[in-house]
């Protein structure tokens, strides 16, 4: 009888053994498999600062008050700060701009300083074949856009446009070419639109 229990107790175990490693090794089901990948962020507060984006530079921890200033970032990349004039903003965080400004006045003029810079506004360039009533050139970067709606947003194609030849330049020099009508049926291909980019739209021949 012994015998017999053992036997069955050493089966038993050797089915709970299969049957775990069946259960590890099912591949794990998604929560949702049907969702879409999560799209990129753009952050103001984290992404450079570039040429003629508008900032807001405030001041504290001063014993009297200082006024906040604001400026846009001129076309040498620089922004004026009383005292020390030009400092080199493009390419930096609104933090790194900060700290930058922090250093140069203090302690020379300043013992005692705290600095924050705030994106106000942001900008991205629509240029070539758009129809002459939009506002084109420069345009309000107000959340997340692409590239057929900045495009909308500029006036809309002329035309003469070539829509499968849309130039996107980003600000590191990067280009990618978009077919827009190809975007209308396959949105994947509707390149997101930052500030600082540059759309141009060439003449069809």
């Amino acid at each position: 009888m012994r015998l017999i229990h053992r036997k069955l107790f050493s089966c038993f175990c050797a089915a709970a053994v299969v049957l775990s490693g069946c259960a590890t090794n099912k591949p794990a089901v998604p929560d949702n498999p049907t969702a879409p990948p999560q799209a990129e962020v753009h952050n103001a507060l984290t992404d450079p600062l570039r040429v003629s984006d508008r900032v807001k530079i405030e001041f504290s921890s001063t014993p009297e008050p200082i006024d906040p200033v604001e400026q846009e970032v001129a076309s040498d990349g620089t922004i004026s700060v009383q005292f020390v004039g030009p400092i080199a903003a493009a390419g930096k965080t609104p933090a790194q701009l900060a700290g930058d400004i922090e250093t140069a006045l203090k302690p020379k003029y300043y013992a005692h300083l705290s600095v924050s810079v705030t994106p106000v506004a942001r900008f991205f360039y629509v240029g070539g074949e758009i129809n002459q009533g939009g506002p084109g050139g420069r345009i309000l970067y107000s959340g997340p856009i692409t590239v057929t709606r900045a495009i909308d947003a500029a006036g809309g194609f002329d035309p003469f446009a070539n829509k499968r030849k849309v130039k996107l330049t980003r600000v590191d020099g990067h280009q990618s070419i978009v077919n827009c009508i190809k975007a209308i049926d396959h949105p994947e291909k509707d390149l997101p639109v930052y500030p600082g980019d540059r759309i141009y739209v060439p003449r069809r021949f």
